[in-house]
C-alpha cells in the first residue's frame, strides 16, 4: 500500500492532488505550489519565444465549472524569494535557535512522560489501598464490605483507563536529539548553502532539498497590486507568510506607482535634473516597472504621463 501510495503520488497529476517527482525544469516548487484563492495544485507550463520561462498557472475551476482562470505567477522571480527564504532559515545561527528550541521541547516532553508514569503509581496505589481495606473487613461486616468492594472496583477501572491513557501517550515517538543528530543538524547549516550552489547540482537535486524543508508553497498574486503574496508551510509545522514585488508590464500596476510618482513631484521640484532624479530613486531602492535601474528618459516618460 505505501508503494501504491507513493507511485500515485510521483505522478504529475495536480488537479488530483499529486505533487509529482521533482523534475529537471527550473521551477523550485513544482509539484508542492498550491494555489492561495481555491487551495488546488498549481500546473506549471512554460512560455517566451523559447519556452523557457515558467509560469504557476491555476487551471482548476476553469476545468471543473468552466469559470475564469484563478491565477498565474511567474516563477523566476519567487522561486529566487523563495530560495532566499529557505536558506536564510537555515543559517547557522537559525539552526542553532532551532536546535535550542528542540532540546527544550525534548525537556518538556520528558516532563510530561514522568508526569504520567506517576499519575499511573497513584492510581496504582490507590487500588491496592483500596483492596487492603476490603481484605482487612471483617466478613460479618456486609454492608461495610460491600461499599469497599465497589470502592475497589471503582479504582480498579480508573487504573485501567488511566494504564490506557498512558499507553497510548507513552507510545509516541518521544522527542530525542543524540549529540550526533545535533552535529548533523549544525553542520547543514554550514554545508547547505554551498551544496545548494554547488555546479554539480541540478535543478531537480535541489527541488529534492526544497522538499526535505518546504511541505508546501501557497501562491496568491491578487491580495495586492504588483505584489505576490506567498507562505511557506514547512515539513516542521511552523508556518511563514512573505510578499514579492513582481515585475510587471506597465506602472499602473506598479506595486509602489503612487509613492513612486510623489517623490518624482518632490525632486522634480527641487530643480532635479532626470538624471539626478532617476539617481536619487535608485538609491532609495525603488525600480523601474520591469525591475531595472531608473535613468532620466524613463524619468521624463513619467513626468509626461
Amino acid at each position: 500500500m505505501a508503494n501504491q501510495a507513493q507511485l500515485a503520488s510521483n505522478q504529475s497529476r495536480y488537479l488530483k492532488a499529486a505533487r509529482g517527482v521533482p523534475r529537471k525544469g527550473q521551477a523550485l516548487p513544482q509539484g508542492i505550489a498550491l494555489c492561495g484563492r481555491c487551495g488546488a495544485h498549481m500546473g506549471l507550463h512554460y512560455s517566451g519565444p523559447a519556452g523557457d520561462f515558467p509560469v504557476y498557472k491555476c487551471v482548476s475551476s476553469q476545468r471543473e465549472e468552466g469559470a475564469a482562470r484563478c491565477q498565474e505567477v511567474r516563477a523566476l522571480g519567487l522561486d529566487a524569494e523563495i530560495e532566499l527564504v529557505v536558506l536564510k532559515a537555515l543559517e547557522p545561527d537559525k539552526i542553532a535557535l532551532a536546535v535550542a528550541a528542540l532540546e527544550q521541547l525534548e525537556q518538556e516532553d520528558a516532563a510530561v512522560r514522568h508526569q504520567w508514569q506517576l499519575r499511573v503509581e497513584r492510581a496504582r496505589y490507590e487500588a491496592e489501598r483500596a483492596q487492603r481495606q476490603f481484605d482487612a473487613v471483617e466478613p460479618e461486616n456486609r454492608l461495610v464490605a460491600r461499599s469497599l468492594e465497589r470502592h475497589w472496583g471503582e479504582t480498579l477501572r480508573q487504573l485501567e483507563q488511566l494504564e490506557q491513557a498512558a499507553q497510548a501517550q507513552l507510545r509516541q515517538q518521544p522527542v530525542a536529539l543524540t549529540a550526533e543528530n545535533r552535529r548533523a543538524i549544525l553542520d547543514l547549516g554550514e554545508d547547505l548553502p554551498a551544496l545548494w550552489h554547488a555546479p554539480s547540482t541540478t535543478p531537480a537535486d535541489r527541488k529534492h532539498l526544497l522538499r526535505l524543508i518546504v511541505n508546501e508553497v501557497i501562491l496568491d498574486q491578487t491580495r495586492a497590486r504588483g505584489k505576490v503574496w506567498f507562505q511557506i508551510n514547512w515539513q516542521t509545522g511552523a508556518i511563514t507568510q512573505h510578499w514579492l514585488v513582481r515585475h510587471v508590464r506597465a506602472y499602473p500596476e506598479h506595486a509602489e506607482i503612487e509613492m513612486l510618482q510623489e517623490r518624482v513631484r518632490i525632486l522634480n521640484a527641487e530643480q532635479k535634473l532626470d538624471a539626478e532624479t532617476a539617481a536619487a530613486l535608485n538609491e532609495e531602492g525603488f525600480q523601474t516597472a520591469r525591475g531595472y535601474p531608473f535613468s532620466g528618459n524613463i524619468i521624463w516618460i513619467l513626468r509626461k504621463r
